[in-house]
């Protein structure tokens, strides 16, 4: 059996892509012996909308035209292709660039992960469900760098980047080795 977006998917699907800025979405995809959940990241930019869907700790990054009315169908075809397992033959129209399936259990959960890619982004701090604090900022309206103060139950540490993404990463990274360590 296959994969399935839930009905109430592609109306949330039509809803993200139209906001025109950037936006987070979770969506089921549904088959009859388990359902997945899917989050998706809206981030539009130079007539593009770049949309990271993650399905349990596999990412992948889809990139779509800001103008296309089929965006919607293109999305779908390749959120099913990720789930289904055909990605790498699926003609859907989207480039995609697949992230290899975890190999190890992470600290990190897919709330987390959705929470830190936002929050990298907009700044502010939240308490994730793994038990470590994060506050991000930019260094100053001048200078387009990102900071963090990441606490996990043994430390505090100060990580910067210049990105949202590359802070993603940093952070991630980050957090993981602490907890793994722990």
């Amino acid at each position: 059996m296959t994969y399935k977006l839930t009905p109430q998917s592609l109306p949330v699907l039509h809803n993200a892509l139209g906001l025109g800025k950037p936006s987070l979405a979770i969506i089921d995809l549904h088959r009859p012996e388990n359902t997945l959940r899917a989050s998706l990241q809206f981030e539009p930019a130079n007539g593009k909308i770049e949309v990271v869907v993650g399905i349990e700790h596999s990412f992948t990054t889809i990139r779509l035209q800001a103008a296309d009315h089929a965006n919607a169908m293109h999305l779908h075809d390749q959120i099913l292709a990720i789930a289904n397992g055909t990605a790498d033959t699926a003609e859907t129209g989207a480039i995609g660039t697949p992230t290899a399936p975890a190999r190890e259990p992470f600290a990190l959960n897919e709330t987390d992960e959705i929470v830190l890619r936002h929050l990298v982004r907009i700044g502010g701090t939240r308490h994730l469900d793994c038990g470590v604090s994060i506050t991000v900022h930019n260094a100053s309206i001048l200078e387009p760098r990102r900071h963090a103060l990441v606490t996990t139950p043994t430390s505090t540490e100060h990580l910067q980047a210049g990105t949202p993404g590359e802070l993603y990463v940093v952070a991630a990274q980050h957090i993981e080795d602490a907890l793994n360590a722990a």
